[in-house]
């Protein structure tokens, strides 16, 4: 008895710690950032209480903003959702022939970066990019000439780097649904596509709907690709303008912070549809019946699944590795290779700049660190809340959640605003950033460990239980060894996203704490477009390193 009383007070303890290191992370940026819209002063400076930065809403300028993000976000998501699930319906309910080799690339576009997806577009689509370049100066077409620094600019990228989100969203309820229905409806006549629209499609009808709100979600909470794309051509949504107001003369945080509240309010309401949606849709479409739905035959339409399939991988990856490529082996920028003085000094640059090694040392430390601080507190708050459920567990759960509804470009404008105020010298360091990327990507590892941990029968530990052991050695023999693999997903997952985020860091970074994707978008700004290139390609192939470590070391990962 005196063990397991033992072992129950420290994991009490355990939990309330968890508890109030998890409430403090989430509460403290929130709370700050609304204490901050209705101040007249920047962070840390006296200042008088105030109503005018949230009438400052109300205001053409942000009412503006607030239509584009909405349209924007509107118009993405519609495409995105249209182009992933047509893909997904293609790689896994027709008898399309080049799966195995689509199916690893839409995953690599997954993990391209935003920004870095971006940049490789403005080189191309800009009005001095290569694009305009060929078609005006050498084939004297100017009527085909475009301008990616337009909404459409802005909604096109978007989508490039929305679809593989929809179609990984998508392709696990259009395997997993038994194919009764489909079979039924086919016995009873009807034709392919009238079974793929009649039955199919209906039936993928809530699984659409929540992977449409959860695009909308993160569309309207980018930063990257709005910023360097509308903020040259004057094109502002509510996360940009927010930047703006931070980091541009003259600069209004409260204001600023106002709309960071308003924003969030938007996308807390999203993904609280979002999981009425998913509650509401349990349809019964997985039964225990074996069978496989005969793959449709695509016949005519084969061309356009291939156009589709194909084109997509080359405008999402290979066009933008192989510009990034291109642009970071040149002496001075220039749309025809054979006129390009090539040069490995951009290259040479990187390891020579003690600044860009720096970054790189800070982004080893953040994401390695960072990632094994958040799986770690990702563990305990799985384990409390899906296993053990102390009193206050929903509470935690809820708390744990809450980031995702937290735009990164937001929570980054709440530290700001806190670490200006609390009495702890966090401002300026790598902790604080480390503070930053856990409670932003906390979410992803209770999901990821979660998803796993309830797939475990509690009986197992209850035997443990039963033949003398504690909760703590339950946890720790039986519990951990059979979630280890989620708990590697989980640690590559945060590694990958702290390795490759912006908009948290964008606001709250210092000259000793920039790290890679900061350099890069420093470079990028100075239009020093070789330097941000080459930076931009070593990021990638370590990104799609990782990843591939997942797929070796996770099994699960391959599944599918």
């Amino acid at each position: 008895m005196p063990a397991h009383a033992g072992a129950g007070r420290v994991l009490t303890g355990v939990y309330w710690a968890t508890f109030a290191l998890v409430a403090a992370m989430v509460a403290i940026p929130v709370v700050a950032l609304v204490y901050g819209s209705f101040r007249t002063s920047a962070p840390g400076l006296p200042g008088e209480w105030t109503l005018r930065n949230y009438a400052g809403l109300a205001s053409g300028g942000v009412l503006s903003s607030m239509l584009t993000t909405l349209v924007i976000g509107l118009f993405t998501s519609v495409i995105s959702i249209v182009t992933g699930a047509a893909i997904a319906l293609i790689l896994h309910r027709t008898d399309f022939r080049y799966t195995r080799i689509v199916m690893p690339l839409i995953g690599l576009t997954f993990y391209f970066p935003s920004f870095i997806l971006a940049m490789a577009w403005i080189i191309v689509g800009a009005p001095g990019g290569i694009y305009n370049t060929v078609v005006d100066d050498m084939l004297g077409m100017p009527w085909l000439r475009a301008d990616i620094y337009t909404a459409i600019g802005i909604v096109f990228v978007m989508v490039l780097h929305q679809v593989p989100f929809v179609y990984l969203t998508m392709r696990g309820p259009i395997i997993g649904m038994d194919p009764i229905y489909e079979e039924a409806a086919s016995a009873a006549g009807a034709r392919p596509h009238h079974v793929l629209l009649r039955v199919t499609l209906p039936l993928l009808g809530y699984s659409l709907i929540s992977s449409f709100i959860l695009t909308f979600v993160m569309t309207i909470e980018q930063f990257a690709i709005p910023a360097l794309l509308g903020i040259p051509g004057q094109v502002t949504v509510l996360a940009t303008q927010l930047y703006l107001l931070v980091r541009f003369s003259p600069t209004d945080y409260g204001l600023a912070a106002a709309i960071g509240v308003a924003l969030s309010l938007i996308t807390g309401a999203a993904i609280w549809a979002q999981r009425r949606v998913t509650t509401a849709g349990r349809l019964t479409t997985v039964t225990g019946k074996a069978g496989r739905m005969r793959d449709l035959p695509l016949g005519r339409w084969r061309w356009a699944a291939n156009l589709l399939c194909f084109g997509f991988v080359f405008l999402g990856l290979v066009m933008p590795m192989v510009i990034l490529l291109y642009t970071s082996v040149l002496k001075w920028f220039t749309v025809n290779p054979l006129e390009g003085i090539y040069t490995l000094r951009n290259y040479a640059f990187i390891w020579e700049s003690g600044s860009t090694m720096g970054s790189f040392t800070n982004t080893l430390i953040v994401s390695g660190a960072g990632a094994a601080i958040g799986v770690g507190l990702g563990l305990l708050c799985c384990y409390f809340t899906l296993r053990l459920r102390p009193a206050g567990h929903r509470t935690l759960d809820f708390l744990a959640s809450l980031p995702f509804g937290v735009p990164g470009v937001v929570l980054g404008l709440g530290l700001l605003w806190a670490y200006a105020y609390l009495p702890v010298p966090l401002y300026g360091t790598l902790a604080l950033m480390v503070i930053a990327f856990v409670t932003r990507f906390l979410p992803y590892a209770t999901e990821t460990i979660g998803g796993q941990m309830v797939q475990i029968d509690r009986s197992l530990e209850e035997a443990a239980w039963v033949n003398g052991a504690t909760r703590l050695q339950g946890m720790s023999r039986i519990l951990l060894p059979l979630v280890s693999l989620s708990l590697q997903g989980a640690y590559f997952l945060l590694f990958m996203a702290f390795f490759r985020e912006i908009s948290s860091a964008i606001l709250i970074y210092s000259v000793n704490t920039s790290v890679i994707s900061i350099s890069i978008w420093s470079f990028f700004e100075q239009a020093n477009w070789g330097l941000a290139s080459a930076l931009a390609v070593v990021a990638t192939v370590i990104i799609f390193v990782a990843m591939a470590l997942i797929l070796r070391l996770a099994p699960t990962a391959r599944r599918g």
